[in-house]
């Protein structure tokens, strides 16, 4: 037997196997340096790993998300106390997709203290397109919110959604999908809802489960929910021309000539004496505006007639038509932030001026303490229960509303835009 042939041989000292043979030489012993720089890039991988994917992540999507936000502040939107400071919780929409694996068009709520101007949470909705949605209450346990895929009750302290259209307990089934079916009774501090059988039910605020409707509630709001596919909002968008104050103070838009829409803002003291006389172009004042039930009759149309018709069949749209022609004129409105000693004013700079123009208005000297400039109407003024205001507008560079104007203490008006935090933004806090 030749035993190179079975053993193989060594080589220059590099061992050779012999043909036909399946073993494998031995190997020689490791070198430890290599082992200790092998063990050290493993575990530099492995800490490293989190780093570099959390960074692909951020640049990603801060490269796909779009510079600007595109969102529409709703009507529907309300100050709120939660844990005794007012939070504005907007609700609006965003057709912008703020980010890779979102809907692109979305219906959000975002609470907002309006103090320091801070996002306390930011929470979609829903995804359907052109939904209405209106904030009906809240305290430091929950928020409602009425929308067209139903009721969503909301934390208070996260946004997280608790419970939301078939989901609520003692509605169920028989859950109306349309904002138009949700209000908010002040008296009884509760949430009413119309159910699809056509009966009432009122959810306590606090509490996230319906229960029937008092007797008082169901005087107070029959006729007022529909299931009308059209949320009417068009008495909170009204502005005026005339507003008083419980003391007798009186603002009063006077028309000094049409042709170029000068006008001037004339306020009156309670005993008939004139403050200031403040003159401005097409100017008009911005009320106060709540989500109080309202006493009329929703039209099929959407339409929401003002006025007492209990005498008139609701069918007959003629009729109710002209009984609303022949009611006397709306109750004078209050002006919004009267309480902190302002009215705010809406107007333009001058008769060729393209912008509109927000200014907060001593009331006890007529003088105009701060001018800012917004894009069109300025939507509503909302007042939380702590006193404060803010009136929703567009930015000069928005044709839809898109953020709020908080009025100081001072009467100055401090920008807070609504929607700039991105969803990713939570991943890296």
């Amino acid at each position: 037997m030749n035993t190179n042939e079975s053993r193989g041989y060594v080589l220059n000292g590099t061992p050779v196997l012999p043909l036909q043979s399946t073993s494998l030489p031995p190997r020689g012993p490791k070198d430890p340096r290599k082992v200790r720089r092998r063990i050290r890039l493993r575990f530099l991988g492995f800490f490293l790993a989190p780093v570099l994917i959390g960074a692909t992540i951020y640049v990603l999507t801060s490269v796909l998300a779009p510079s600007s936000r595109d969102i529409e502040i709703l009507p529907g939107s309300a100050v709120v106390s939660i844990d005794e400071q007012d939070v504005a919780i907007m609700v609006y929409s965003d057709s912008s997709r703020p980010g890779p694996f979102e809907p692109m068009f979305q219906n959000r709520a975002a609470a907002i203290r309006l103090s320091d101007g801070k996002t306390l949470w930011d929470e979609r909705l829903n995804d359907q397109l052109s939904s209405a949605a209106v904030v009906l209450a809240a305290d430091s346990a929950r928020a409602y919110v009425g929308t067209d895929e139903g009721l969503v009750i909301l934390n208070a302290k996260t946004g997280a959604i608790e419970a939301d259209g078939v989901d609520i307990a003692g509605l169920g089934a028989d859950v109306v999908l349309s904002a138009s079916a949700y209000g908010y009774d002040r008296e009884v501090n509760a949430v009413v809802a119309l159910t699809a059988s056509g009966s009432l039910v009122q959810i306590p605020v606090g509490s996230a489960e319906a229960q029937p409707a008092d007797t008082s509630v169901t005087t107070r709001w029959r006729g007022t929910l529909s299931a009308s596919p059209v949320l009417d909002t068009s008495a909170l968008t009204r502005l005026t021309d005339a507003a008083a104050t419980p003391d007798g103070t009186t603002f009063e838009i006077e028309q000094l000539d049409e042709a170029v829409g000068r006008d001037a803002l004339v306020i009156t003291s309670a005993d008939g004496r004139t403050i200031r006389r403040t003159e401005l172009v097409d100017a008009e004042i911005i009320p106060v505006s709540g989500l109080a039930p309202q006493l009329g009759i929703l039209l099929d149309t959407g339409q929401f007639l003002e006025g007492d018709f209990s005498g008139i069949d609701s069918d007959d749209i003629e009729a109710l038509l002209e009984a609303a022609s022949q009611m006397t004129g709306e109750a004078v409105q209050e002006p919004a932030a009267f309480e902190t000693g302002y009215v705010l004013v809406q107007h333009r700079e001058s008769v060729n001026a393209e912008l509109t123009l927000l200014s907060s208005v001593d009331i006890a000297t007529g003088q105009l303490v701060e001018t800012v400039e917004i894009q069109g109407d300025a939507m509503r003024a909302i007042t939380g229960p702590a006193g404060t205001t803010a009136v929703i507008a567009a930015d000069p560079e928005s044709w839809f509303p898109n953020e709020l104007l908080v009025l100081e203490t001072d009467g100055g008006l401090r920008r807070v835009e609504v929607g700039a935090t991105g969803w990713w933004e939570g991943l890296f806090d």
